[in-house]
């Protein structure tokens, strides 16, 4: 146990150096912008320790943390305050890209969920209660991959 706690008194810069370097080296295979900020902390960190190498350890590791958490969390809202646009919004959320298209049963729905053809893909389906084969219905939303329908009724 006290190989470990002198290992902590003997931090050096490098040290949070190489820690950040491998932290973005990860986020380079994870893609996720979580490991990001944990490293860009870390090399503030040794930037601290290289000026002001007395800095002790539990401060280090302290100030790490708390940089870490903030960064993270400033760049999380800030993410969600500007949600990226795109030009094709429903490409991964292929159900949704059906929304407000209506198809002829092929099948009933019986107690209100059942399948439906589109295209050439059959999808699972739910309705407010059961409906025979060949009546009209629209798509009004999703549910994970179920098709949520509704009778169309024209005007």
């Amino acid at each position: 146990m006290d190989e470990y706690v002198a290992f902590f008194w003997e931090i050096e810069f490098w040290h949070w150096w190489a820690f950040a370097v491998l932290l973005i080296a990860l986020e380079a295979f994870v893609a996720s912008t979580l490991l990001l900020w944990p490293g860009i902390s870390a090399a503030v960190i040794g930037l601290v320790v290289l000026i002001r190498p007395d800095f002790d350890w539990r401060y280090q590791m302290l100030l790490f943390a708390v940089l870490s958490v903030i960064s993270t969390v400033l760049w999380l809202r800030w993410l969600r305050m500007r949600p990226i646009k795109s030009d094709h919004p429903n490409l991964n959320t292929r159900g949704r890209s059906y929304v407000g298209r209506r198809i002829t049963l092929a099948e009933p729905l019986k107690d209100g969920r059942g399948r439906v053809q589109i295209d050439d893909t059959w999808w699972q389906a739910s309705a407010d209660g059961p409906l025979e084969k060949g009546v009209e219905v629209e798509v009004t939303d999703t549910d994970g991959a179920t098709l949520i329908v509704r009778t169309f009724s024209a005007g």
